[in-house]
């Protein structure tokens, strides 16, 4: 049997190939282009310039050939920086390129959130605060409370942060309102943390690159066993991400 094939947009930054090799089910493969990235921190020029100039649509239109059956955005901050029209307009461009369905993390975090029925969530992320804040108006706009924001404060370096920084940066995020706990940026290591934080918070946990896998996943029709995957989200309701 053929894998399914799914296309990941990675931003040349980007040093977690193996997370998201990790959250895909059986029978599913990942094929990743590297995204050239301008210059300079991680901030809100930056992140709008990676989506502005034409390389987002080289990297879609570079994995027509292996005809994947989703291609992925995975940036979060790339991918929330405009808003829901801006995530809307960005699939838009990948699905032309590529030809195939598209998805981006933003988009699939937000759907996540729904899937697993959250109202409202608490956001860690690990950028400075005028990017941080972005995320929270996202989900806002998507029909998702956010309690809380908390940045890091990092306009670089994200991919060092350990696991125990961000079990810690979980932790103090979440309020006792929050119904769940999103945490942001494809760059920021979840694998080993998202179990964890699920234990000790009694809450669901989304994380960027986990979503980003789930809902290419689940666009491209892909099964899964119900006790497949790491967090809660792998046995979420499908239905209610649509």
């Amino acid at each position: 049997m053929t894998d399914t094939r799914i296309g990941i947009i990675y931003p040349g930054d980007g040093a977690l190939d193996r997370e998201f090799w990790n959250f895909a089910p059986e029978g599913v493969s990942l094929h990743f282009t590297r995204q050239p990235q301008h210059d300079g921190p991680v901030g809100l020029h930056t992140m709008a310039a990676l989506v502005d100039d034409g390389s987002l649509d080289s990297c879609a239109d570079s994995l027509k050939i292996i005809r994947p059956g989703v291609v992925a955005f995975a940036c979060t901050s790339g991918s929330f920086i405009r808003g829901l029209e801006g995530e809307k307009i960005l699939r838009e461009r990948i699905q032309s390129a590529s030809g195939s369905l598209a998805t981006t993390t933003s988009g699939g975090v937000l759907a996540g959130c729904h899937a697993l029925g959250l109202s409202k969530v608490a956001v860690a992320a690990p950028y400075i605060e005028e990017v941080s804040v972005k995320l929270g108006e996202f989900l806002r706009e998507g029909g998702i409370d956010v309690t809380r924001v908390q940045p890091m404060g990092l306009d670089a370096g994200i991919a060092e942060v350990s696991v125990d920084e961000v079990v810690q940066l979980g932790l103090e995020t979440d309020t006792p309102d929050a119904e769940g706990l999103v945490i942001s940026c494809t760059n920021l290591v979840t694998l080993d943390a998202i179990s964890e934080l699920e234990r000790r918070l009694g809450k669901p946990v989304v994380s960027a690159n986990q979503a980003t896998v789930w809902h290419a996943c689940l666009l491209a029709g892909v099964s899964w066993q119900a006790d497949f995957g790491i967090g809660r989200l792998w046995s979420a309701d499908y239905a209610a991400a649509a």
